[in-house]
């Protein structure tokens, strides 16, 4: 059906940035940022959350919403339960990242802006570092179940 093609590869698209950019930061920027000085972390990093806060949650929404639309007109197929592992994936991690990670981003973002270094600067990094292989991972789930989803589409 060409409404669960388009809609699994707007699905794939929108998870492929959502994965691309948590699996980039938890294979490469975590340790660069280890390697990096406070004021470093304090601008580069928040200004990359300012950015990502404002672009980001439209990426996100369209991945969970074209999956929510997969899994509510596939029911009744086989299909649907590679869309419904994707939609659980998908909220897993972004209810790590509201929970953990976005008051984190949101307290760099104003520093950056104020161009001040928090006092905290390594502890805020490390806390957002030791939850970001879970949203890869999670990330990585709902990717390869929409591979599999969109394979088996017809």
């Amino acid at each position: 059906m060409l409404v669960n093609q388009i809609l699994a590869m707007l699905a794939m698209l929108a998870t492929g940035v959502v994965y691309g950019t948590d699996v980039f930061h938890a294979i490469v920027v975590k340790k660069a940022a280890t390697l990096s000085s406070d004021q470093a972390i304090a601008d580069l990093i928040g200004h990359t959350h300012l950015i990502a806060g404002k672009k980001m949650p439209i990426i996100g929404a369209t991945a969970i919403l074209s999956s929510l639309i997969l899994t509510a007109i596939n029911y009744n197929t086989d299909i649907a339960i590679f869309f419904a592992l994707t939609l659980i994936a998908l909220i897993s991690h972004v209810t790590i990242y509201i929970k953990i990670a976005k008051p984190i981003n949101d307290r760099m973002s104003q520093a950056a802006l104020e161009k001040r270094t928090p006092t905290d600067i390594r502890q805020l990094q490390q806390l957002w570092d030791s939850v970001i292989i879970y949203r890869a991972a999670l990330l990585t789930i709902a990717m390869i179940a929409l591979t599999a989803g969109l394979s088996a589409v017809k």
